[in-house]
Order: structure tokens, then C-alpha cells, then sequence
């Protein structure tokens, strides 16, 4: 019986079987596969043509200062004190006087955080695009990869056994690594670019920012986006999987790659004497969707998460 003929008369769960092991099996160990295509290796074209959609995030930053955050004006009851020594004979009369507190609103940007969405994104992008021009070195205090279950997609009877690989690779790196020099660049997010982020209202679903008095603490939300490709959508602030590095390495064994990025935050916080970013934490939940063919043609759905945290000295 030659081997063909020998496949045949394996039962179709077992082939699948064989085939969605070998298929985790390659991607999550063979090769450092993950580390390649995390490491952020971009083509020079790519990296020209996305340098035009750098002024889009320093125009954010002239976006409406839209201070109108009125809570400043609870701070009224100062000017009232201060008038009441002069009008002595009356304490209604000070109603009036209360009126003056309106001008209140602007002092806060001062000593307040930034609080309109293109004001935070623009503060972000400046102090993140100086880690990699004036920063002295850059830790990453840990890594950590993570495997959602929920999110798994394999044939049924190999579910506990995709669970048991997949989690098997996926694990928590603690220790420290110190970039300087070159290495910031290559190796911080975005990684292989000279920026860190370019990203702008259109790619951000949420934005805070707060003052804690010595640091601005900012939290952005990406929104959702599936196979952006290097320098647009989320791409613009966080590292991607490319479709084209997976075929490169993988193109024998998968037939199509898709990515999909959801809740991708990133947590920074700012010191305000200087501006300089001081530490930063990227999460980024990814589902990966793959067709592959070793004995038989099978879809699969993997879904990760990705954390890398930062301290950045200058």
C-alpha cells in the first residue's frame, strides 16, 4: 500500500487532527516564528511611504483646545472670600462680583491635563517620538504572551489538544532587556521605524489623560481594524503582524493569513517638567485566522494577546 492509499483509509478526524497539530506546532516553536514576525522589519519603500502621513498627527495637535470643561468654575468660591472684606455691608452684594469668577475656565490648562481626544493624541505622539531620538536607553521590563481560549477555532476534537499547544509556547518572558542606540529604533514600537507613533482620531476609539501632579498619565484605545497594512490605521502606533512575512515563512504550509486587532491599549505616563516619556505599556489582543494544508485543508482561529512594558531613561 503505498502512502496515498494509505491516507485514504485514515478516518477524516484523525487527518485534521495531524494536520491543525503540525500547523500549531510550526507556528508557535518553529523558528522563533512569533519573534520574526513581531520583530518589525520593514521594507525601506514602506518606510518613505508612510512618512507623508506624519504631519496628519501635528495637525491634531492644532485640534479645537476645547477647554470648555466647566468643573473649573466650582473653584468660585475663592474669588468670593477675597471680595468680601471690601463689601463689608452687604454679603448679597457679592452675587455680582461671582460673575468675574467666568475667566475661572482659563486657568486651568495650566495645571490641568489635556482633555479633548486630539489633544491628548498629539501630546502622546510628541513624547513618544522622542524615545527614539532622545532617549539613553529603553528597558522592556517584561513580555507576555497569552493565549485566549475563547477565542480558539479548531475541528472539535482537537480543541483540548490546540489548547494545550498553543498555551504551551505562549508564556510570560520576565526578564529585563535594555535597548541603546540603534536598538531603540529597531526594536521599540513602532519597531523599524524612526517614529514611535503617528496615530491620529481616525485610529483611536478612546482617549484619557490625567494629572497627578508631577506626570500625565494617558490611556489610548485603538479601535478594531483587520490586516492594516505598515504605517496606516492602528499600524500607525502599535507593532502588526505582516500577511506577507507570514507567507514568506510559512507560504508551504498556509494558504491565506488574516489578523485582526481589537482592544489595543496604550497606557504611558509623561513627565510634565520635561515631556519626556518615562514608561509605557502596550497590550494588544490579536485573532489570528488561518487556512492551512499539510494532509487535509483545515481552518483555524488562534487568538493571543501580546504585552510588552517599558521604562524609558534619557
Amino acid at each position: 500500500m503505498n502512502i496515498k492509499e494509505f491516507f485514504k483509509e485514515i478516518p477524516k478526524e484523525v487527518k485534521q487532527g495531524v494536520s491543525i497539530a503540525l500547523v500549531i506546532i510550526f507556528l508557535f516553536s518553529s523558528g522563533n516564528f512569533l519573534g520574526m514576525v513581531l520583530s518589525g522589519d520593514k521594507n525601506a519603500e514602506q518606510a518613505d511611504a508612510t512618512t507623508a502621513s506624519t504631519t496628519q498627527a501635528t495637525t491634531a495637535s492644532t485640534a479645537p483646545a476645547t477647554t470648555t470643561t466647566l468643573p473649573p468654575a466650582t473653584t468660585t468660591t475663592a474669588p468670593a472670600t477675597t471680595v468680601a472684606p471690601s463689601q463689608g455691608t452687604s454679603d448679597t452684594t457679592t452675587a455680582p462680583v461671582a460673575d468675574t469668577t467666568t475667566s475661572a475656565p482659563a486657568a486651568a490648562p495650566s495645571t490641568g491635563a489635556p482633555q479633548s481626544k486630539a489633544e491628548i493624541i498629539a501630546l502622546f505622539n510628541e513624547s513618544a517620538n522622542k524615545i527614539k531620538t532622545n532617549a539613553t536607553s529603553v528597558t522592556r521590563n517584561y513580555e507576555d504572551m497569552r493565549h485566549d481560549v475563547d477565542k480558539l477555532q479548531v475541528p472539535s476534537a482537537l480543541q483540548s489538544v490546540g489548547e494545550e499547544l498553543i498555551s504551551k509556547f505562549l508564556k510570560k518572558n520576565e526578564t529585563p532587556e535594555t535597548y541603546s542606540g540603534a536598538d531603540i529604533a529597531a526594536k521599540y514600537p513602532v519597531a523599524g521605524e524612526s517614529w514611535v507613533s503617528k496615530l491620529t482620531e481616525a485610529e483611536v476609539a478612546e482617549a484619557t489623560c490625567t494629572d497627578n501632579g508631577t506626570e500625565y498619565e494617558i490611556y489610548i484605545k485603538l479601535v478594531t481594524q483587520t490586516d492594516p497594512a505598515a504605517g496606516t490605521g492602528v499600524a500607525n502606533g502599535i507593532d502588526i503582524i505582516k500577511t506577507q512575512d507570514v507567507m514568506d515563512a510559512a507560504g508551504f504550509v498556509v494558504q491565506s493569513f488574516s489578523c485582526e486587532y481589537y482592544d489595543s491599549v496604550i497606557k504611558c505616563k509623561i513627565d510634565k517638567a520635561t515631556g519626556n516619556m518615562t514608561w509605557a505599556n502596550y497590550t494588544s489582543p490579536i485573532v489570528m485566522k488561518i487556512v492551512a494544508k499539510l494532509v487535509v485543508t483545515l481552518d483555524a482561529q488562534v487568538g493571543m494577546t501580546f504585552e510588552k512594558d517599558y521604562t524609558i531613561a534619557y
